[in-house]
């Protein structure tokens, strides 16, 4: 973890002789994603950031880049997970999404294959100090429940939140004043 911290303050420290300060954000979040992955022992499209954006309504995806141009969530929609743990600022893993009403309209964006959904997923709030900035999340995707693998625990909770906490001044750093 201190490897991609120091990467970042790096990057972050040459954020004015940058041109597009969106692009840095989102090689920010490639760069957290794969660690996160590899952490998590899961695949890089399986981790998501969103943060929240300048006008403090909805939700925007950093990562997966893909998502970025999609569209945001607003704060407003009661089913989506994302919102729910932003708006606690509290963490939780939920080993049965299909069964939890939510947004499921990202889960249908193909970015391998062929789209998979979500079986199992932890959701925490990157939290700047006691501000909510913004929502990780760290899924198991695939077929069945028992295809993607163990369910995640109440120290996978911790996990995530500890490494986002890490993160969080950077991310804010990061963002544009326009995202």
């Amino acid at each position: 973890m201190q490897e991609l911290l120091t990467i970042i303050d790096a990057m972050l420290a040459k954020k004015a002789e940058i041109g597009d300060a969106r692009e840095l954000l989102l090689d920010i979040g490639d760069r957290v994603v794969k660690a996160v992955s590899a952490t998590f022992g899961t695949k890089s499209d399986e981790v998501a950031i969103l943060l929240l954006t300048a006008d403090a309504r909805n939700l925007r995806f950093v990562a997966p880049r893909r998502f970025v141009d999609l569209g945001t969530i607003p704060l407003s929609k009661r089913e989506s997970i994302a919102v729910g743990v932003f708006k606690r600022k509290a963490g939780e893993a939920l080993n049965s999404v299909p069964t939890v009403r939510h947004v499921a309209f990202f889960e249908t964006v193909k970015i391998k294959d062929r789209a998979a959904p979500i079986q199992k997923m932890v959701t925490v709030p990157i939290l700047n100090g006691s501000e909510a900035i913004g929502v990780a999340q760290i899924s198991r995707k695939g077929e069945t429940p028992m295809a993607v693998g163990p369910d995640f625990t109440p120290a996978d909770v911790r996990k995530a939140h500890e490494i986002f906490g890490q993160l969080a001044p950077r991310l804010a750093l990061a963002r544009p004043a326009t995202f």
